[in-house]
This record gives structure tokens, sequence and C-alpha cells, in this order.
């Protein structure tokens, strides 16, 4: 069995900015010389995704506007920004307002996705791209490629 982890930094400029990494994970794959396995896409931040989608400017732009309608940014209250009451994970030197973010990265409930790699090709669909998808504010972020297979 043959195992590939990288990881891969980035610096995002915005909320609901999604990141191409599908060159990235190509080449991980191409570097593992794993024939048939899995290739795993996998964000370690709670307000950051990993989402399959088509590189598109109008899905970029409604997934963004969806994104803001369920969990605005502004002109709600979200317990998780109230240091009044919040009494957990405020050991963060970064502690800023980011409900919303939290919010929207549990609703796509998806720190990684699993790409099947077969005959060394990884087996996306024709229009499908791996999107590392900020949630919060610009920040650098990380991105954990592994490949695992024969």
């Amino acid at each position: 069995m043959n195992h590939l982890f990288e990881n891969h930094d980035l610096v995002t400029e915005h909320a609901s900015q999604l990141v191409d990494v599908t060159d990235d994970v190509l080449g991980v794959v191409q570097r593992s010389a794993v024939r048939n396995g899995m290739a795993l896409v996998y964000s370690p931040h709670t307000t950051c995704a990993i989402v399959i989608n088509e590189r598109e400017s109008g899905f970029f732009d409604d997934f963004a506007e969806l994104l803001a309608e369920l969990a605005p940014e502004d002109g709600r209250y979200y317990r998780h920004d109230d240091l009044h009451i919040r009494s957990e994970g405020l050991d963060d030197d970064d502690l800023h307002a980011n409900g919303w973010s939290h919010l929207r990265a549990g609703l796509l409930s998806s720190s990684s996705q699993t790409v099947p790699i077969v005959d060394g090709k990884l087996m996306l669909g024709r229009w499908q791209r791996i999107f590392f998808c900020e949630l919060d504010s610009s920040r650098p972020r990380k991105v954990f490629i592994q490949v695992i297979g024969e």
C-alpha cells in the first residue's frame, strides 16, 4: 500500500471565496504513484469547507449570495459572538465575531471530500473541481491532501 500526505498552505482573501485546489490534488496523486485508491482533501479549520462543484463565476456568485442569506454576517444575533454568555473556546488570541462563519460551515458540513483514483486517474466528473471554501475572513489556511492505495 502506498501513502502520501502533503500540507498545502494558502492565504484566503474574503468570506465565501472558493480556491480551486484541483491541480494541487492532481499533483499529489501523480507524486504518490497510486494506481487505485483514494485522495482525501481535508480542511483542519472550523470555518472552512471542501466543496466539489463546477468552476463557473455564476455558481461562485450564487453560492456566496446563498450563504449570506442563510447566515448573514451582519444584522443577526449569534450566541457564539456574545462574550457575556460564551464560555468555551475563548483561548484564541484572534477571537472575533464570526458566529455566521461557523453556521455556514455547519450548514455545508464538508470539512473533507474523498475522490476515487482508478488506473492512476482522479475520478472527477467532466466539470467537477475541488475547492477550498473560506467561510470567515482573509487569513492563512492549510489544506491537507492524503493519497492512499496501491
